[in-house]
C-alpha cells in the first residue's frame, strides 16, 4: 500500500562520517486502500469552563451534534466535557439512530462554568477508549483558554496516557486566549495536529473538516523500521512534512540492527516526509554501501498486522569520492527541508520576541521568515506572515501595527507546519 522513496546525495567526500537523507512515504489510493478504511473510534472533548459561556458553548454543542448526526453505524463515539472535572456525558457507543438521539439530548443540556483543567477530559478518554481495538482512535479537542487550574505535570501525565492508548488528538484553540505551546504539545505527543478557530461560527466547519479527514484513515499503528548494518548509528529521525516532529526510536528486541519509529495513522493519499541523520563508518572511494533499509509495519481492518518491505528506491546508500563537485551537491529534498526547519525556528523566535515587546528583533526575524517562506514555497505560512510583516523593495522589514491577535496566534500555532517540495 505504501510507496517509499529515499532522496539523498550518496556521494560523500573521502573521510566523511555523517550523512542525511529524506525518506518519503505515501499511502497509495489503490483498490486495496479504498476497501480498507478503518472503523473510527471518535471522542469529542469540549471545554465547558466559565469563559465558554454564551455563543462559544452553544456553537461547540451544535458542532458536536452535527458530527454525531453524520457518523455512520460503524463509528464508535463518546463525548466528554470538562472544567475542573470531566463529565462523560456520552459513554462509548455505536452510532446507531437510538444512541445518536440520546447523545444529542445529552449534549443540548451542557452548560458552562468553572475553571480549565485539560487533563481531566484527556484522562477520561484514555480510560474509556483504550480498549477500542481494531479502530482508528481520534479525539476532537476544543478549548478557549489556558490550562490554569492544574500543575503542568498533571497535564503531561494525561497526555502520556492518551499517547500510550494510541489516540491521536486534533486540538483546536478557539479565539486567542489559549496557549499555543500547550495545544502543540498535546498534538505533537499524540501524532495529531493543532490549529486555531478564530470565532464560534467557525467551529462547525473546523470539526467537519477534521472528521472528514479522520474517515479516510486506512492504516493505523504505522511503524517505520530502519535496518542499519554494523557500524551505522541512527542519530535522529524527524518528520518534516506536513509538520516538524522529532521521533523517538525503539530498538527491536529480536533484531539489534532494527530501530522502530511510531508514525501514527495514515489516510488515503496521505504523504509524509522524514529526515534521517546517520553516523557511518568510512570506506575508500569507489564502492557503494547500503547504510539503511526501511520497512513498514501497520494494521489494516480485516487483515490485521501487515509487514511491508521496500525496494531499492527507498534504501539509503553511501559512496565515498575524491571528486569535490560530486560530494558538494546538496540533494534538493534535503535542502528544502533544511530551509523549512530554519523557517520554523525563525517564526517561533520572532513570535516570542514580539510577545516580549522586542519589536526591533521581531521585525528582523519575521521579515527574514517571510522571505524564506516565499523562497521555499510555503504558501500558507507566507499568507499568514504577510498579515504581520511587510518586506519593502529596499530590503527593509516593517511590522503591521494593525495585525490582529488572531493573525499573531495563527502564525504561532502553525509555526511547525511545512510545505512539500513541488
Amino acid at each position: 500500500m505504501f510507496d517509499v522513496s529515499a532522496y539523498q546525495n550518496p556521494y560523500l567526500r573521502t573521510g566523511a562520517s555523517t550523512m542525511q537523507a529524506v525518506v518519503s512515504l505515501s499511502l497509495e489510493d489503490s483498490g486495496l486502500v479504498k476497501t480498507g478504511s478503518m472503523p473510527l473510534a471518535l471522542s469529542i472533548i469540549i471545554d465547558r469552563s466559565g469563559s465558554m459561556e454564551g455563543q462559544k458553548i452553544e456553537a461547540a454543542k451544535d458542532a458536536a451534534i452535527r458530527i454525531i448526526q453524520s457518523a455512520d453505524p460503524s463509528t464508535a463515539f463518546m463525548v466528554v466535557t470538562f472544567n475542573e472535572t470531566a463529565n462523560v456525558i456520552v459513554p462509548p457507543t455505536s452510532a446507531t439512530p437510538e444512541s445518536k438521539a440520546r447523545a444529542i439530548a445529552a449534549i443540548r443540556n451542557v452548560y458552562s462554568n468553572g475553571g480549565t483543567c485539560m487533563s481531566t477530559g484527556l484522562a477520561a478518554v484514555a480510560r474509556e477508549m483504550s480498549s477500542a481495538q481494531g479502530r482508528a482512535r481520534k479525539i476532537l479537542f476544543l478549548t478557549d483558554g489556558k490550562n490554569e487550574g492544574e500543575k503542568r505535570n498533571i497535564l503531561d501525565k494525561a497526555v502520556q496516557r492518551v499517547k500510550e492508548a494510541d489516540i491521536e488528538v486534533s486540538a483546536w484553540g478557539m479565539g486567542v486566549d489559549w496557549d499555543e505551546d500547550e495545544l502543540k504539545y498535546i498534538a505533537n505527543e499524540t501524532k495529531g495536529s493543532a490549529d486555531i478557530i478564530p470565532s464560534p461560527d467557525q467551529i462547525a466547519g473546523a470539526f467537519g473538516f477534521a472528521f472528514s479527514e479522520m474517515q479516510k484513515i486506512t492504516a493505523t499503528n504505522v511503524r517505520l523500521n530502519l535496518w542499519t548494518p554494523v557500524g551505522v548509528t541512527i542519530k535522529s529521525v524527524q518528520q518534516v512534512y506536513p509538520s516538524i516532529l522529532p521521533l523517538t526510536g525503539t530498538p527491536n528486541p529480536d533484531s539489534p540492527r532494527i530501530t522502530e519509529f511510531k508514525l501514527g495513522s495514515f489516510g488515503r493519499d496521505e504523504k509524509r516526509d522524514y529526515v534521517v541523520d546517520l553516523t557511518i563508518p568510512t570506506y575508500t572511494p569507489g564502492q557503494q554501501f547500503l547504510m539503511a533499509r526501511p520497512s513498514l509495519l501497520y494494521y489494516v481492518a480485516g487483515q490485521g498486522d501487515i509487514e511491508e518491505k521496500t525496494d531499492k528506491k527507498g534504501w539509503i546508500f553511501a559512496q565515498w569520492t575524491d571528486d569535490p563537485v560530486e560530494s558538494s551537491k546538496i540533494e534538493r529534498h534535503v535542502a528544502h527541508y533544511t530551509n523549512q526547519s530554519e523557517l520554523s525556528n525563525i517564526v517561533e523566535e520572532g513570535h516570542k520576541a514580539l510577545a516580549q515587546g522586542d519589536n526591533e528583533r521581531a521585525t528582523q526575524l519575521l521579515g527574514r521568515a517571510l522571505q524564506l517562506s516565499e523562497q521555499t514555497g510555503n504558501e500558507n505560512m507566507t499568507q499568514m506572515l504577510k498579515k504581520i510583516v511587510t518586506n519593502e523593495p529596499n530590503g527593509t522589514a516593517r511590522l503591521n501595527k494593525a495585525a490582529s491577535a488572531v493573525d499573531l496566534k495563527s502564525v504561532a500555532v502553525n509555526s511547525g507546519k511545512t510545505s512539500r517540495l513541488k
